[in-house]
């Protein structure tokens, strides 16, 4: 029969509460250097007997190896002994290169050996009678493990369990991180997410708290009262749904901590923490993110893309809950301007006032929940709220920033939803016309040309009683608030209108538009009309859906858009092969359909597209 040992080991970090399998360590089995003590060192207390082999001692003992394995993730190890030596104490030791380092990659040294104890094997018999069993279980003391992983490894490392202070529960789910208190600034050490349980563990190096504003040339840890301490002064923050919130302050640090640290922390209430990036007014659009100066075009007002803005567009930026500890406050201003190339006037600033911003959130109110699966629920705090909402109060124009101590502000996020068309004002242009007008001009002095309007955009801020500073000032974009009445749809026989069109799109057949009842069917002639109304149109095309001949395809050819504010024509189909007219069309039922977008955004979706058919029945 065979005889294995099976066994497994770990380390104490904090004693019971924390601690981690030893994977990836070679486990080698040794004779006795020695019979006459075996008994006693295999009674003996760990304490006195785990420390580390020296290179010569493992040199001495090399002919007394017997086996060796290496652990799994777990710390799980089986070695085969030979069955000479069953009856024999054995010398367990393990040697190591590495120690565990989540979430990164086993830290490397240089390798060491540690010899853990003088082992007896008690043997039983496996199930199948086949095999002869020792177990072996070991856990390293916690001020070893500590000691070996630190000065050997730089791995620090700190265990804790994080609980709601009013139940005792653990909270799940949420991030804690280390900081270290420093002189010039604090450095984050590392992170980890409770468990269901509330522990964490978090793991980090000395690179981490020895960072100063000359790194990576001058390295040292700048601790607030011992410039050149050995270890960290820690102090905790939490994190949840993106953003951070201050359980402890530099005030609270635990100075010059050791390898490990053992910490239970509960926490009775979210204090957001401001961000670090002051007030200001950065983009438009939370989607497409569009920066104020490099991304608009200054020749055109547009986006780089080329489009124009309409709508509702988010202002995007950070605000904070104070400035120069008294409470922020903050407004948009406009300016309007004929060119956008042409100089802002320093005196031409008018103001947003309240009914030109759209209902916006700019912050949420985080708390408790007392579920621990659950642990967090956060409130939005809105401009422009309504009923139960939470809403900001104006003083005059400025915006006040809510000071609720579990109010977390936005950070590179909407900070105002401005509406353009009660900037702009919308012009309505009514294209109430005969359908024999479709595929000319709608340009008339009842239809004017309405071009794109230019807007330069402003973010001040300041502290209640303050004087105020610009924040952010935007390029001159490009505005089109138009909607287009009464646009002609589904040609002559089908004909109807709508309103409120972004797009004045139409497309009729001249052969039908003649006839008498607008009913007139196909024979030899078709002369698609087509017409199409915006600043800024992006593209237009025609397409035709019906059944073709053997060999036979047909289409239209690609529609070149004109100058603005409108593009219009007829055309023909195109066939292949090219000798095929009109008259070679099998008879049945056609539709001729047109679609048009425009270059248009709020900085978070676009304009979509527009479209219109008519049909017809070829005889």
């Amino acid at each position: 029969m065979s005889h294995i040992i099976k066994g497994n080991l770990a380390a104490y970090l904090c004693g019971r509460d924390c601690s981690e399998n030893l994977s990836q360590v070679k486990v080698r089995i040794y004779l006795p250097v020695t019979e006459a003590n075996a008994a006693a060192l295999s009674s003996a207390e760990i304490k006195d007997t785990f420390r580390e082999v020296s290179e010569e001692e493992i040199k001495s003992k090399q002919s007394k190896l017997l086996a060796e394995a290496e652990t799994d993730m777990e710390g799980n190890f089986s070695i085969k002994i030979d069955e000479k030596y069953s009856r024999s104490a054995l010398e367990i030791d393990f040697y190591c290169g590495t120690v565990p380092r989540p979430p990164f990659p086993p830290k490397k040294g240089k390798e060491r050996q540690f010899h853990i104890t003088t082992f007896v094997p008690q043997w039983k018999a496996s199930q199948d009678q086949e095999t002869w069993i020792a177990n072996f279980s070991y856990i390293i003391p916690d001020k070893w493990w500590c000691l070996i992983k630190g000065r050997y490894f730089d791995v620090w490392t700190i265990c804790g369990r994080l609980t709601d202070c009013e139940t005792g529960k653990p909270l799940e789910g949420i991030t804690v991180i280390a900081m270290d208190a420093d002189f010039i600034t604090d450095d984050e050490l590392g992170r980890n997410t409770t468990d269901s349980n509330g522990h964490f563990k978090i793991y980090y190096t000395s690179v981490e708290f020895k960072k100063t504003f000359l790194s990576p040339l001058i390295n040292i840890e700048t601790d607030v009262t011992l410039p050149f301490a050995s270890g960290p002064d820690v102090y905790f923050q939490l994190e949840y749904g993106g953003q951070r919130f201050a359980l402890e302050t530099k005030a609270d640090r635990r100075n010059n901590v050791g390898y490990c640290l053992c910490v239970k922390l509960c926490s009775k209430e979210l204090i957001p923490v401001d961000p670090s990036t002051p007030p200001s007014f950065t983009h438009f659009g939370l989607t497409q993110h569009i920066p104020i100066q490099s991304g608009i075009d200054l020749s055109t007002g547009k986006t780089l893309a080329g489009y124009a803005f309409f709508s509702s567009v988010n202002l995007v930026g950070t605000i904070s809950k104070k400035i120069n500890n008294l409470q922020m406050e903050y407004l948009f201003e406009y300016q309007e301007v004929t060119n956008p190339t042409d100089a802002l006037n320093p005196a031409g600033w008018n103001p947003i006032v309240p009914n030109m911003i759209d209902k916006t959130v700019i912050g949420y109110l985080w708390s408790f929940t007392g579920d621990p699966s659950n642990p967090i629920a956060y409130e939005p705090y809105f401009i422009n709220g309504t009923g139960t909402e939470k809403t900001v109060t104006f003083n005059g124009d400025w915006i006040q920033v809510p000071q609720d101590s579990n109010f977390a502000a936005h950070t590179d996020a909407e900070i105002l939803k401005l509406n353009t068309e009660k900037l702009t004002g919308v012009t309505s242009i009514d294209m109430s016309m005969p359908t024999s007008g479709i595929g000319n001009t709608t340009v008339s002095a009842s239809r004017p040309h309405v071009s794109n309007r230019y807007f330069a955009i402003r973010m001040k801020q300041r502290a209640v009683g303050g004087s105020a500073t610009i924040a952010g000032t935007s390029k001159p974009i490009a505005i089109y608030n138009v909607l287009y009445q009464n646009v002609n749809k589904y040609g002559s026989w089908a004909h109807a209108t709508v309103d409120n069109q972004y797009i004045a799109l139409s497309v009729d057949l001249e052969e039908i538009i003649s006839g008498s009842s607008g009913c007139s069917k196909i024979t030899t002639d078709l002369h698609v009309k087509y017409g199409a109304r915006n600043e800024n149109l992006g593209s237009v095309s025609l397409s035709i859906v019906g059944p073709h001949k053997p060999g036979q395809s047909f289409g239209f050819n690609p529609i070149v858009l004109m100058s603005s504010p409108e593009t219009f024509g007829s055309t023909q189909l195109v066939f292949t092969p090219p000798t095929d007219t009109v008259a070679d069309l099998l008879p049945c039922a056609y539709t001729v359909s047109i679609s048009a977008t425009a270059l248009l955004t709020t900085g978070d979706s676009n304009l979509g597209s527009y479209n219109d058919f008519v049909s017809f029945c070829k005889i």
